[in-house]
């Protein structure tokens, strides 16, 4: 069964063989996103060019499908991260060698919009779709031009209720027929007639 916790370490390892692979070799951190930009800003500088990854909650009321079946929605964050020396134009497009937000975001966005994550061994996630994409940070720290960027995805799959599942159906089963015995006689335990209803045609 998909939890949030599968669908965000889904994509960090996504990502995560993007950077192993040589494929993103500009890339130097992936990671769930734990409140870091409240913490020591210029601390973070030094793990950037980072992606962050974390799930947002439920995107909406989810969808109830039966009587065991909910359809959730879930809104993801991935925020892109990356600092300049240079200047306020660097941090964003990049410059030389260093990769801007910009680019990051390209990537990132090119990767997992309509993914379904099966690659990395989940199964029965919905492609992820592509949302709104804000600006974080975009400011200087002690020389460092730093620029972070969150973009959203939205997902959803299907939350079984299994136990659930088993009770309706042994509560259906013990109320579809009733047996009625007629004693004409108390007492005498001899039963003289029965009825067998049936409550469900």
């Amino acid at each position: 069964m998909i939890g949030y916790d599968d669908i965000e370490q889904g994509i960090k390892d996504l990502l995560a063989q993007q950077q192993a692979s040589g494929k993103w070799p500009w890339l130097a951190t992936v990671k769930s996103y734990g409140g870091e930009f409240d913490e020591d800003l210029l601390g973070i500088v030094r793990r950037f060019p980072a992606i962050w990854v974390t799930t947002a909650g439920s995107d909406g009321s989810p969808e109830k499908l039966s009587h065991n079946k909910v359809k959730d929605s879930v809104k993801v964050v991935v925020l892109v991260g990356a600092s300049s020396v240079r200047n306020e134009e660097a941090r964003r497009h990049g410059a030389g060698a260093d990769i801007g937000t910009y680019t990051m975001l390209k990537h990132v966005r090119k990767l997992l919009t309509n993914n379904t994550l099966k690659s990395v061994g989940l199964a029965g996630l919905d492609p992820l779709e592509l949302g709104k994409a804000k600006t974080i940070f975009n400011t200087i720290v002690r020389g460092q031009s730093i620029s972070v960027i969150a973009q959203e995805f939205t997902t959803g799959f299907i939350f079984k209720a299994s136990d659930r599942d088993r009770e309706e159906e042994d509560t259906e089963a013990e109320i579809q027929k009733i047996n009625i015995d007629y004693y004409y006689q108390p007492n005498d335990g001899h039963v003289d007639e029965s009825d067998l209803v049936n409550l469900k045609e």
